[in-house]
Parts: C-alpha cells; structure tokens; sequence
C-alpha cells in the first residue's frame, strides 16, 4: 500500500498501517497518521542511557523495557487506529508480543526535539491518558530536565521536574534510583 493521505476526513486502522511502503516511521492516533522525525544524536543517546538504567534493573524481572522504534498497540484488535512508538516505554504481564507490543505499559518516556514537541505533550500525553498508563515522562534535552506526569483520577498531572543531579525512580519500581545526569552524558 502506498504511503497514507493527511486529510481530515480518512482513518487508518493498524491493519492498513502495516502495509504501507517506504522507510519513514508512523504513528497512529485516533487513525490519523504523523509522520516521525529523524531523531538528532543527542536524542538519541538520552534514549540509549534511559534504555540501559531500565534494562539493567529489569534483568531476570517479568517486566520489559522496549525503544523506538516498536510500535505499541493498547488494544489486540488488529482494527485499532491507535499505534505508537514512544522513545520508551516499560511494560509488565499481562501484555503481549509479536510483530508488536500490546498491552498497557506502566511507564512511558518521550525525548522531545523541536519538531515534535507539541505531538508528545499534547496528542501523545492524551493518548497515554486514554489509554491509562500510570506514568509519563517528557524528557527534555533543552533544560536537562525529566518532567513526570502520573494518574491522578484517571487523569495524568505534573508531579515533578527532576534535573541533573537529582535522582528519579518511577512509582512501578521504587527502588530504582536513575541519575538524572547520567541521561544527559554529564
């Protein structure tokens, strides 16, 4: 199939998703597709480092770390017209996997750039939201900060900004204590 039209009025399911052409990378929400950007280095070794700290600390654990690009699905029906694929995201049984990930993850960390900043505050956080994931974190390179957003009535709210030099653990895994600068290279 052909790479999918932005208009309006046209849904996709992920059934239609992954018969599309081409090397560009997609997400669905509410079956609209976005385009994802070319992650920038430094983006990419913030993921890399947050990849690491959850791996290592979920080693012979039931619980699984998983990067992007993996597109996650909240629901098994293959005519979902929601697919993601977040920086990071942690997820514990139940779920499932194949060719995706399905189920609800108990964290999941964006590394915002300036392309899609808006996408994963805004229409991303809502998503999550729906979805009822616990936690969120938008890590933003720019201010060396880790905003953490949890459930709160079936709502995700701002708990707290971490910066380098602080320490983060998330609410699933309390005894994991993350270095903030260790996310930053510093």
């Amino acid at each position: 199939m052909s790479k999918p039209e932005r208009t309006s009025d046209v849904r996709y399911t992920y059934r239609e998703y992954v018969e599309w052409d081409g090397p560009e990378r997609w997400e669905l929400i509410e079956g609209v597709p976005y385009l994802l950007a070319s992650p920038s280095p430094l983006h990419q070794q913030i993921v890399l480092q947050l990849g690491a700290e959850f791996a290592l600390y979920l080693r012979g654990r039931p619980c699984r770390a998983f990067v992007a690009p993996m597109d996650l699905c909240f629901e098994e029906d293959e005519g979902t017209m929601d697919v993601v694929q977040p920086d990071l995201f942690v997820i514990c049984p139940p779920y499932r996997e194949d060719r995706r990930v399905v189920g609800v993850p108990v964290l999941v960390a964006e590394v915002l750039s300036p392309s899609t900043a808006a996408h994963d505050t805004i229409r991303k956080m809502l998503l999550y939201e729906r979805a009822g994931v616990p936690e969120y974190w938008i890590v933003e390179p720019e201010e060396r900060a880790v905003h953490v957003y949890r459930a709160n009535h079936g709502a995700l709210r701002w708990q707290m900004s971490k910066h380098a030099g602080d320490r983060l653990s998330p609410q699933a895994f309390p005894d994991l204590a993350i270095d903030v600068s260790v996310l930053f290279g510093s």
